[in-house]
């Protein structure tokens, strides 16, 4: 079996317990030193059930050097408390006014900064609250403080959970240019006031938002697949050509793939042959939302390419994603420069998406000989086989 195939593939919603572990150890080097804020708005935190997930979480960001801020309400305070147990800090938690300071500049005062720098000089974890219920004068507070203090991530606990379109599909991501639209889709008074704190949020250099639902907060935080909208200033994607200190990452993804049956399996020999010539998409400064080979060597004499480990994930499904790396790839099959890359598949589906990217089917005999040498004959008949002549 011929180890260079390529596959359009999306992870499924299920995810491995080992698969999870390596997601997150994706996430928690990029957290490592960095500080997250994270805002309960009312009603969340008023159940002591839904604050599993988040105690969860400041549990793995302690471990991973990452600070973590907590703001609550006032009749959240006490519950959140009493979840996080040893997690939280000791002595009285500080409780802030959110309409000290409101009409002046700067907000949240230097006093309330300070109180947030002592109780992290302290410890990791520091629990807050806003003396409000009402979920949009805390949003703006939580948004406020999160500018101030420019953290990392901000991340919006709504019980509602993150954004959908109009098909009830959830919004993975959003940047910043895209808010305005949403806005004038949505007609709640939170979710308004939520998406203009993101937007202010973003513009006052806060790295990211998270909108989620707190009962979901860990998987989305530490999942390719996520429950909620992530929120970035930028376009959040773009692709380029991996760094040597990205192979691990790349490996690990298509090893994925290979363990849910999307991609044909290779060993990590055959991997190694592939990642020198790998493209990523990247999204924002976070992970790899998809990669794409461009593989030559064995083809050098027809000067052709084949297009392989073509690979994306669920979260990033109908962004684009895969379109972006081919077309990238393609730039770099002209750079070479090559004659014509080519493409298998046994999906219908990723034949598909070749067609609309203006491939042409072909039969084996019109891409290199060496692509079949020792290749499964039954899998062969299978195969769609697309050729994009670049000349």
């Amino acid at each position: 079996m011929s180890a260079s195939e390529a596959s359009i593939s999306e992870a499924p919603e299920a995810t491995a317990g080992a698969a999870l572990f390596n997601e997150k150890s994706f996430y928690l080097e990029e957290f490592y030193g960095k500080s997250l804020l994270f805002a309960l708005v009312p009603p969340s935190g008023e159940r002591l059930g839904e604050l599993d997930s988040l105690a969860r979480t400041l549990r793995e960001l302690r471990r991973n050097q990452t600070r973590g801020i907590v703001i609550a309400s006032r009749n959240a305070l006490g519950r959140v408390m009493r979840r996080l147990g040893r997690l939280a800090p000791a002595g009285e938690p500080p409780v802030f006014n959110p309409a000290a300071g409101l009409r002046s500049r700067p907000y949240p005062p230097d006093s309330a900064v300070a109180r947030i720098w002592q109780g992290l000089r302290t410890g990791s974890i520091v629990v807050g609250a806003a003396d409000t219920n009402d979920p949009i004068d805390l949003t703006v507070f939580a948004q406020e403080l999160a500018s101030r203090l420019r953290v990392f991530k901000l991340i919006l606990l709504d019980r509602q959970g993150g954004l959908t379109g109009r098909d009830g599909r959830r919004l993975s991501f959003v940047e910043l240019g895209r808010i305005a639209h949403a806005l004038r889709a949505d007609r709640g008074r939170l979710r308004r006031a939520e998406l203009r704190a993101v937007a202010r949020a973003l513009g006052d250099g806060v790295g990211s938002v998270n909108l989620a639902a707190p009962r979901g907060v860990y998987e989305e935080l530490f999942s390719f697949v996520g429950t909620g909208t992530l929120f970035t200033e930028r376009r959040y994607g773009f692709v380029r050509p991996i760094s040597i200190d990205d192979f691990g990452e790349v490996q690990a993804l298509i090893e994925r793939g290979q363990s849910e049956g999307y991609l044909l399996p290779r060993s990590r020999e055959e991997i190694a042959q592939l990642l020198p010539s790998c493209f990523g998409y990247r999204v924002g400064d976070e992970h790899l939302a998809g990669v794409c080979s461009l593989l030559t060597e064995p083809y050098r004499r027809e000067r052709a390419g084949e297009l392989t480990a073509l690979y994306t994930l669920t979260r990033f499904a109908g962004e684009g994603v895969a379109a972006e790396l081919v077309k990238e790839v393609l730039n770099e099959a002209r750079a070479r420069p090559l004659r014509y890359v080519f493409a298998c598949t046994a999906q219908e589906r990723a034949a598909s998406f070749f067609t609309r990217l203006k491939f042409r089917r072909v039969s084996p005999k019109d891409v290199p000989l060496a692509k079949w040498r020792g290749y499964d004959r039954a899998r062969m008949a299978r195969l769609f086989i697309f050729r994009y002549d670049l000349a």
